[in-house]
């Protein structure tokens, strides 16, 4: 996969995308793929969402913006971090995802039903509905975007009014 100069912008904010986190850089060393949480996070990982495989497929130039399997990277960055050329894969799928959401692509990203943000991919919220559900656990709390559940546990935490005297 390693190409030799840069991929040209030309006003294409993917191909802007993909130079800027250096895919063409790739070596294929699989470093990426043998470090990543997802082979443990998802039952069905498999190259077609891996590190390597989409790396593949934004420097064939398929269409990745449509791609569902953009939406499984956790964004943890040990990708990032063992890579021996210095691609940036987390924060290109960062800038991907937004992209897609930019470009009206939204079916595998979640929105928060409080403050319209963006927040988790859905592949993510559905595993991570399957592991609490398998633990006993209520899924709910996932339904929000951090912030407003942390301002939703501050209002259900909040005391009734009158029962602080003021002064």
């Amino acid at each position: 996969m390693k190409q030799e100069g840069k991929v040209i912008a030309g006003g294409d904010p993917l191909a802007k995308i993909i130079d800027e986190k250096k895919l063409s850089l790739c070596v294929e060393c699989g470093k990426c793929v043998a470090s990543c949480p997802m082979a443990e996070f998802y039952d069905r990982f498999s190259f077609l969402f891996s590190a390597r495989g989409i790396i593949k497929k934004a420097l064939l130039g398929l269409d990745i913006l449509k791609d569902s399997n953009i939406w499984f990277c956790l964004e943890c960055d040990v990708c990032a971090q063992l890579c021996p050329a210095g691609v940036k894969y987390a924060e290109f799928v960062e800038d991907i995802r937004q992209l897609a959401i930019s470009e009206g692509i939204t079916k595998n990203s979640v929105v928060c039903p409080r403050c319209g943000r963006y927040y988790l991919p859905l592949p993510t919220v559905e595993r991570l509905k399957e592991i609490m559900a398998e633990m006993g656990l209520a899924g709910e709390f996932i339904e929000l975007c951090p912030q407003c559940r942390r301002d939703d546990m501050a209002e259900k935490l909040a005391f009734p009014t009158g029962l602080v005297k003021s002064g």
